[in-house]
């Protein structure tokens, strides 16, 4: 194989002359031309090029394609924006109307737990009226209901009682709502009319009591007056001094006087 491509890519030796021959008599045919005749022709065909393209319809189409894409971007993104603010408008909506939905029916877990309660109201005012002589099951009835509502609040819902008689006053649990004076050493609450509730740590209602305020500020005990006589024998003492002091300033004038005198004289 290798030497047929050899002998195939070999030309025969009788051509090669010829070849030569023919390419010689070619470019002695050719007229001669100079370099810079070459050069400036490919100017002016570039030339020719440039002058084309910027002709003013070469500029008119240019510009037609230039605003056709344009136009086509601008139409794109138009699109992108009533598409993003219809979805604006919609999660508004969206929100909206799931919030009322959830302050709609956010209590109905409580309202389901209230319910057998008041099942239980009504069972007990029927018992009373078939049983209006015997109110000791009224109110052993009534209990059980209040414990119950109580159990259900306190231990599903966190809402806690706290107590509020015989503690010092605090303006964040309690609303004072009488005071007097009393032998306390600061504001105590001695009676309490409404109790306060806690929802968590939260206090949700404040409770309504009754303020006993120390009879003196600060709880300091008060100092007897002194007697009269003793305010004036405190008082004499002090009024000989003024009196010394007086002579002594009339003295000490006088002085001045007595030496003022003999400088008058040899003047």
């Amino acid at each position: 194989m290798s030497k047929h491509k050899h002998e195939h890519g070999k030309a025969p030796e009788g051509m090669q002359p010829e070849n030569a021959q023919t390419k010689a008599q070619t470019q002695e045919n050719q007229p001669f031309v100079p370099e810079s005749e070459v050069q400036s022709r490919a100017e002016g065909q570039a030339d020719s090029h440039a002058g084309a393209v910027n002709t003013p319809e070469a500029q008119l189409a240019a510009a037609k394609a230039e605003i056709e894409v344009l136009k086509a971007q601008l139409s794109e993104l138009n699109d992108k924006y009533l598409r993003t603010l219809a979805e604006q408008v919609n999660f508004r909506k969206r929100v909206v109307k799931e919030k009322e939905e959830f302050q709609q029916y956010a209590v109905s877990t409580l309202l389901s737990d209230l319910i057998p309660v008041l099942d239980d109201f009504d069972r007990s005012l029927e018992a009373i009226v078939q049983n209006q002589n015997d109110t000791t099951k009224v109110i052993e009835g009534i209990r059980l209901i209040q414990k119950r509502l109580h159990d259900t609040l306190s231990n599903k819902y966190g809402l806690s009682r706290y107590e509020a008689k015989g503690v010092v006053f605090d303006p964040h649990l309690h609303e004072a709502m009488f005071s007097d004076q009393g032998d306390v050493p600061e504001p105590t609450v001695t009676q309490e009319f409404l109790p306060g509730y806690k929802l968590h740590n939260r206090v949700i209602r404040t409770a309504k009591v009754k303020v006993t305020m120390p009879a003196n500020a600060g709880g300091a005990e008060p100092t007897a007056p002194e007697p009269q006589a003793k305010r004036e024998e405190a008082a004499a003492p002090g009024a000989a001094p003024k009196e010394g002091a007086k002579e002594n300033a009339k003295e000490d004038v006088q002085e001045d006087n007595k030496e003022g005198a003999p400088e008058d004289n040899a003047s």
